[in-house]
Formats: structure tokens, sequence, C-alpha cells
């Protein structure tokens, strides 16, 4: 894998800011009839009614997601200190989302009856909040870093994806939920081909793992030892 020139930072930084613009414009469209457009439209037929909790972490995600659009337009303008500077509020919403985030799973899942659905998607909801927390902790500790920092930012953004391809859709879980987000690690993938002629270390193992980690919960989340143990939280967790 060949270092990039000057020019292929240029146009590294870009392809950065692309894929930042395009992730907040689909978790955008994923929420729109879900959320965002709700005052206006009402509540689609069977979704229930927003509590604080959903708010407070709906301004969280989409936060984080500006957040991403901003730092990167920051680099790619060649505003680093500004850039360093603002990774204070990365930091707050990186721990607000790792505390409220199980806490919003495991509510909602009991808000809707704690079917066993419900109880086996626990298993997905729970999974993507442990994928995007150890990628962007990942991420926050390789700062100093930045070929791997924005890589593993990149990365935890497809955990952050389910939710709202899976809302942009109607198709089978393994196309809403795996192959939409997949899309992210497969333009990383390339992008590294062309710029680097090779995969960066980060890329060739991290966009695997990912995917293969999305998967992971068709293998245990409809068994009874999964079904029980996401029972046993939602009555521990929610009273």
């Amino acid at each position: 894998m060949s270092k990039p020139s000057a020019g292929s930072r240029l146009g590294e930084h870009r392809f950065f800011f692309g894929m930042s613009i395009a992730i907040l414009a689909v978790a955008s469209l994923g929420f729109l009839r879900t959320y965002l457009l709700v005052p206006r439209l009402g509540l689609p037929e069977g979704e229930l009614g927003f509590t604080p909790l959903v708010h407070l972490h709906a301004v969280m995600s989409f936060g984080w997601c500006v957040l991403f659009v901003v730092q990167s337009g920051l680099v790619i303008t060649g505003r680093t200190k500004a850039h360093l500077k603002l990774g204070w509020m990365g930091l707050v919403l990186y721990a607000l989302l790792v505390v409220s985030g199980p806490f919003v799973a495991i509510r909602s899942a009991a808000r809707h009856g704690a079917t066993p659905d419900e109880l086996a998607f626990l298993a997905v909801s729970l999974g993507n909040i442990l994928a995007y927390t150890l990628l962007f902790g990942a991420a926050i500790h390789f700062r100093k870093r930045p070929d791997v920092h924005k890589r593993l930012m990149l990365l935890g953004m497809v955990a952050m994806l389910t939710a709202p391809f899976g809302r942009l859709m109607d198709l089978p879980y393994h196309l809403n939920h795996v192959v939409g987000p997949g899309l992210v690690v497969v333009a990383l993938a390339g992008w590294d081909h062309r710029s680097l002629r090779g995969l960066h270390p980060v890329t060739r193992y991290g966009g695997p793992a990912i995917l293969f980690w999305e998967l992971l919960p068709n293998a245990y989340m409809t068994r009874e030892w999964w079904l029980s143990t996401a029972r046993w939280m939602v009555n521990t967790f929610t009273g």
C-alpha cells in the first residue's frame, strides 16, 4: 500500500466529506416520515408517540451526523485547529450516546409490549450500540492518526445507519440492515484501492468485521437463551 500524495490527501478529504453528506442524507430520509414530518403528517399507523428520551436520542444521533459533516468540512478547508477544538463536542455526544443508547433500545422494546419479535430485535439494537461505541471510542483514541481516525469514524456510521436504512425500504432484514449500510464499506474499500493502491488496515479488517457483526444477531436472536436475557433486561431496566 503506497502513501498518499498531497493531491491524494485532498481527494481523500473530499471523499470523507462527501460520505458525511451522504450519511446525513440517508439518516434524514430514513426518519423523514417516522419522525421529522410527524408533527405535520401525524404518526404512521402502528407507531407509538415519542417520549422525552426518544427525542433526546434523536437530537444526539442527528447531532452526531451533523457534527461529522461539520468536522469533515473543517478538514477539507484546512481548518484543522477548529476541527480539533470542536472535538470536545464529539466527546460529549459520544458519552451521551453510549449512556442513553441501551436505555432507548430496551425501553422501546418494553413500550411495544416486549413481544418475542421485539425481544429478538433487541439483539440487533444493542449489537449496533456496542459496535458504534467501540468504533467511535477507537476513533477518538486514534484522533492523532488522521488516516485511522477518519476510517474508524466512517465504519462506526455503518452501525448507526441500520435504523434509517431499515425505514427507507420495505425489504428483507439482510437488505435493510446489512446490504444498505454495507455500501459504506464498499465505498471506503473502493477509495482505498484508488488512492492507496490497496486497502488500509482499518478498511481491510474493520470493514468485514462490522459487516459480520451486523449479520451475527441472526445466529441467536430467536434462541430461548437470548429471549430470556432480553426479557430480563426489559423487566430490570423498565421497572
